[in-house]
């Protein structure tokens, strides 16, 4: 414990100095380093979880960034919301199963509530993460959380930041780090860990610059096309790996410069459920077609060249009787012209994620 305790103090120490050598160097401007540690456990969130160790453990995180400047309109719209990458560690309590995991992350950190000193934030990161043991039917077969090394990690933090200095600051919040791939190779119940968080943060010159004139908003409507594909494995264990793809059609009224909702329409080809459909006993179900179609309700995220679509959608068609009725899908768009985007989707069943998806779409 001294030692950790020392630690901490020399880490402070540095980061409080560090200014003094720096602060010339207009690459430093708005640049901030951050330590973060979890005091945490792994949730069960599913009845054959309960037997994986309960101890506790803490999770580890470095993270670089940089404040936004304010030169873009959009960075005043979100009060100048922290950029950067974070890398993050945890042994998961030396899990006999999972074994450690590691995690890049994205990561973008807004603050919704501002007091004088202080500061209500909520931070998303993504980014490919790394689960040290899968599954093996031999030698690993109680690892149900996940079938592959590599996997997704999504993190979602809430934290209350005090500022000491003006270039020290101390966070406390709470963070929930997930991992999963999607159901591209089973098991993939998936990692959920939460924890108490944290942080120590030093943040160098902040500068604040004019923001660049924005022309007069106008509400309107867009009009999106999005085709994406992936891959999924279903039960059992071991199995193939079956195509899908989503082609999706939304009208959306972008009501402020934070925002559209609207209307989607889903039309899934799904090459799993062909095969599912051929064991179920059900007599309502038809082999011929796995289309499903699907009716959405939008809301869609503005963040300058990043476009965040929430969805929830109901199976208007689809032959599978044994599927819930209702989906949900979370994406993740990047604007490379004002039409053209790539993506990231992740459609899921309530809790159960159903498959990850990749792909392009255009904006008329």
């Amino acid at each position: 414990m001294k030692s950790r305790i020392d630690y901490i103090c020399l880490l402070i120490y540095f980061f409080s100095h560090l200014h003094q050598h720096a602060a010339a160097v207009n690459f430093t401007d708005n640049l901030f380093i951050e330590g973060r540690s979890s005091f945490s456990f792994l949730v069960a969130h599913r009845p054959n979880l309960e037997g994986y160790p309960t101890r506790h453990f803490f999770m580890h995180q470095l993270n670089i960034g940089k404040k936004t400047s304010g030169q873009l309109h959009w960075h005043q719209l979100y009060h100048r919301p922290d950029m950067g990458v974070s890398l993050f560690y945890t042994d998961i309590g030396k899990n006999k199963y999972t074994g450690r995991a590691f995690a890049a992350l994205a990561f973008i950190q807004f603050s919704y509530i501002r007091f004088k000193h202080a500061q209500l934030n909520f931070k998303l990161a993504l980014g490919p993460g790394w689960v040290e043991k899968k599954f093996d039917r031999i030698n690993n077969y109680k690892n149900v959380v996940t079938g592959t090394h590599l996997n997704a990690a999504i993190q979602l933090t809430q934290s209350y930041e005090w500022q000491l200095t003006n270039h020290q600051l101390l966070s406390l919040g709470v963070c929930l780090t997930h991992f999963s791939n999607g159901a591209f190779k089973l098991p993939n119940l998936g990692i959920n860990l939460l924890g108490l968080q944290l942080s120590y943060k030093y943040r160098f010159n902040n500068i604040e610059k004019i923001a660049e004139e924005q022309p007069l908003f106008n509400k309107k409507m867009t009009y999106i096309l999005h085709y994406s594909a992936g891959l999924k494995q279903v039960y059992p264990v071991l199995g193939k790996q079956y195509f899908i793809s989503n082609l999706a059609a939304s009208a959306l009224y972008q009501h402020h410069p934070k925002g559209s909702a609207g209307m989607s329409i889903d039309f899934l080809k799904d090459a799993s459920v062909s095969n599912q459909m051929q064991f179920d006993t059900d007599s309502l179900n038809d082999v011929k077609t796995n289309l499903q179609i699907g009716l959405a309700a939008v809301y869609q995220v503005e963040i300058g060249k990043i476009a965040i679509p929430l969805s929830a959608g109901y199976y208007v068609y689809n032959n599978y009787k044994a599927l819930p009725p209702v989906y949900l899908r979370f994406g993740v768009c990047y604007y490379i012209t004002p039409q053209i985007n790539i993506n990231f989707n992740l459609k899921s069943h309530y809790a159960k994620a159903d498959f990850f998806s990749y792909g392009v779409g255009y904006k008329f």
